[in-house]
């Protein structure tokens, strides 16, 4: 017994803590809505890995649903992965038609809802493989920093939707990996993690676009690590989109480099011992205006 609960107590410890500093909290019952700009501070521990912080991602995405009166009759998650966030919606509107896309047919065939009425489509972000106005909603969680050129993805986005169609999207702000962007920035000056949007320029882009009725917030979601070793391992799963892994390009990752980095990192571990690594996450809503319609060719 006692060696059970010290390998429990021994997994608890080596998991990162997601800490949320956000726009918005929920209580327990989901029914009140709770501004936490003041302060408020949410703290989960959720095991360590990536896919734990996009899963927290896509409960908070999916939370705004509840202000949001819409009965769907087609829609589609952009950049589903394996389709976490398809099962989630799928639960929400079970009598819509669904259709989950993503850039690597890997994890299509990998998806969890093979026994799901919904169809996995293989296309890249910027070059949409459907007819104008054929969707009512477009989801889209920690998927369009993939996408270098996030203008033409956004424009497919708006093509796509019907008039009065909802878009609904995370995506990640520029202070995302700020510990691991400073400490390399002491050893080169190469580019080791990707540049990303800031909020307003989305919002800028969305209002060109022709969007209505854009809101658009930001929070900060910090993991906290023992080891660097720990975050590198999580940034391969998430994709070149954000981390640039230069490894094979000698000299650019030597492990001289690499070890000065490490130590670099060092100068963020907390007094309780922990290595943060800073998530700014974007979310945003917005609509395809009924009137005065743009339609984009593809």
């Amino acid at each position: 017994m006692r060696k059970n609960f010290n390998n429990t107590l021994d997994h608890i410890i080596k998991s990162p803590i997601i800490s949320g500093q956000g726009v918005y909290l929920f209580t327990k019952d989901k029914k009140k809505y709770l501004d936490s700009t003041g302060g408020m501070t949410g703290s989960i521990s959720l095991g360590w890995g990536n896919k734990h912080v996009q899963k927290e991602i896509i409960n908070r995405l999916i939370e705004r649903l509840t202000f949001i009166n819409l009965i769907p009759r087609r829609v589609i998650d952009i950049g589903s992965g394996v389709g976490l966030s398809t099962k989630s919606l799928f639960e929400i509107y079970p009598k819509a038609e669904f259709f989950m896309m993503d850039h690597s047919s890997e994890s299509l065939n990998s998806n969890i809802l093979y026994d799901k009425n919904i169809l996995p489509v293989c296309a890249d972000f910027k070059n949409i493989p459907f007819e104008n106005s054929t969707f009512d909603f477009v989801f889209s969680s920690s998927a369009l920093h993939w996408e270098i050129d996030i203008q033409n993805s956004f424009k497919e986005i708006y093509r796509i939707l019907k008039p009065g169609g909802l878009f609904l999207f995370s995506t990640y702000g520029p202070d995302t990996l700020i510990e691991l962007r400073s400490a390399w920035a002491q050893i080169d000056d190469q580019k080791h993690v990707n540049d990303f949007y800031d909020m307003h320029d989305i919002g800028d882009l969305m209002q060109s676009l022709n969007f209505m009725d854009s809101v658009l917030d930001v929070e900060k979601i910090v993991i906290q690590y023992d080891e660097v070793s720990q975050l590198q391992k999580d940034l391969k799963n998430i994709g070149s989109r954000v981390f640039y892994d230069d490894t094979e390009k000698i000299p650019l990752c030597s492990s001289q480099k690499m070890s000065a980095m490490y130590q670099e990192y060092e100068k963020f571990r907390s007094k309780l011992g922990h290595l943060p690594a800073t998530y700014e996450v974007i979310y945003g809503s917005a609509w395809k205006r009924m009137d005065n319609i743009i339609e984009y060719a593809k």
